[in-house]
């Protein structure tokens, strides 16, 4: 390498042998005596000037950068088109000339074989807030019960339920279908205990017309007290007896039916009817044919677990719910 400090005639200046010569580019008025008058490049220093320049700029740039693999041009030659399938309408609402008188009816009294569980789900939260905070529906006229959307019709759910409208807890809303927990059996207890409570139907919410309630009850089994939440306030009362260790007080989600029956002289003055029946006992009230399970005032004494699966509590706290709690509260029991 040349030692010397100022540029040579290929506009390259060079330094102290051992450091990197970097290219200078031409100065306009080289690059004027490189190009012709008739366009084309002359001969002289200054094309010496350019290739040189060329030179030391591919040096540096091929020098700076990595091997890259050459890049291979994609050419769209036509927009691209996914056939997209229609998606298909739901299916049609199960024919409405269903021969409700051929179906069983979903009362305590009846047993419905069939009916699908509750699949674990809770009353659902109301979407009109106004008419509380959980939705019930009331059923208008008789109504197939199916055991699925769009399934088969086992059941006529009437509106009348014994002596009062037919208010069910509403579980599932899909479209035009509500899932309710009814207050029928699919099973006697000697049969499927298994198949006695929390028992559902899938209506037509046309069939019915939207209610609900801030009301909820719960039982503590071991401690003998029933919570009443009615939307404002809780209050936890005693209860004088549940049922007995052979007869127990179904553990289940289960709701107010709405009947009230005023019985003087009886063992059960007056009764509050639940939605579940006895899992260990296929019939004890003769007159109906049922198990059923009620919060009712008793004349006995005696307290504790002790009862066919009723709740007994005092008068003082029936009147907690007497003509106020709504029907389709729910009573859960643990």
């Amino acid at each position: 390498m040349v030692a010397r400090d100022d540029p040579g005639r290929d506009g390259v200046k060079r330094s102290d042998p051992g450091r990197t010569a970097w290219p200078v580019f031409p100065s306009l008025s080289e690059r004027r005596r490189v190009v012709g008058h008739d366009g084309g490049v002359s001969t002289a220093d200054g094309a010496g000037t350019w290739a040189a320049v060329a030179v030391g700029v591919a040096v540096l740039v091929t020098g700076c950068a990595q091997d890259r693999p050459t890049a291979v041009p994609v050419v769209v030659r036509a927009s691209v088109v996914v056939p997209k399938a229609a998606v298909p309408p739901p299916p049609a609402l199960a024919p409405l000339e269903v021969d409700l008188a051929t179906l069983p009816v979903v009362d305590p009294r009846t047993i419905v074989p069939g009916l699908p569980g509750t699949d674990g789900l809770d009353q659902r939260r109301s979407d009109d807030p106004a008419l509380g905070t959980w939705q019930t529906a009331t059923v208008v006229r008789d109504t197939a019960g199916y055991d699925a959307m769009y399934g088969t019709p086992v059941a006529t759910v009437p509106p009348t339920t014994l002596d009062v409208p037919t208010v069910l807890p509403v579980l599932e809303q899909r479209g035009g279908w509500l899932r309710v927990l009814v207050a029928t059996r699919s099973a006697l207890p000697s049969q499927d205990a298994s198949q006695v409570n929390d028992r559902t139907v899938w209506i037509r919410a046309e069939d019915t017309t939207a209610s609900g309630t801030s009301w909820r009850l719960h039982l503590d089994l071991g401690a003998l007290t029933l919570t009443i939440d009615d939307g404002t306030a809780t209050r936890t009362v005693p209860v004088t007896a549940v049922g007995a260790p052979a007869t127990p007080t179904p553990a289940v989600p289960q709701f107010v039916v709405g009947s009230q029956w005023d019985q003087p002289g009886t063992s059960t003055p007056r009764v509050l009817l639940l939605s579940s029946q006895s899992e260990t006992i296929d019939v004890y009230d003769r007159d109906t044919g049922t198990s059923a399970t009620a919060i009712h005032t008793t004349p006995f004494a005696r307290t504790g677990a002790i009862s066919n699966g009723c709740i007994r509590v005092s008068d003082e706290v029936l009147d907690l719910l007497w003509d106020k709690v709504p029907a389709g509260t729910l009573l859960t029991v643990g």
